[in-house]
């Protein structure tokens, strides 16, 4: 399966919702730096969507801890959704699910990441594109 990624605003949801179709590698998380970062320079909630990913190596799990991580300190929310059973085993070996948030379903992602307010005031938000190459 090729990679996709598709970013989208939903009605009703102050956020970002990036959805990634196929493999998230080293040559793909970089690809999901753009997206991420307009989630941070909008100051609003990402979701994830990983449902029709089909798997997630060593360069992929650690862009999303980084981009957790960078949402973090501005005071926004990142969800991810992943039912794939390979996926979430990967999350929990890595310890990535302690603390990124992990959704079934995409609805349930977004109903979760819309209900969370800002809890560090202001701040400038990293680079993701630095996040991506792994220099932060």
């Amino acid at each position: 399966m090729d990679f996709k990624a598709r970013t989208a605003t939903l009605e009703g949801f102050h956020g970002l919702l990036v959805s990634v179709e196929g493999g998230l590698g080293i040559a793909t998380a970089r690809a999901l730096a753009e997206p991420a970062e307009l989630a941070l320079g909008a100051s609003c909630p990402l979701v994830l969507d990983l449902s029709k990913c089909s798997f997630i190596d060593w360069m992929g799990l650690p862009f999303v801890l980084r981009a957790h991580e960078a949402l973090a300190e501005v005071g926004e929310a990142m969800a991810l959704v992943t039912d794939h059973a390979l996926i979430r085993k990967m999350l929990f070996l890595t310890g990535i699910d302690r603390s990124v948030r992990i959704f079934k379903t995409r609805d349930t992602a977004i109903a979760w990441a819309g209900s969370q307010k800002a809890k560090v005031p202001g701040g400038e938000a990293p680079s993701l594109s630095a996040v991506a190459n792994g220099d932060r």
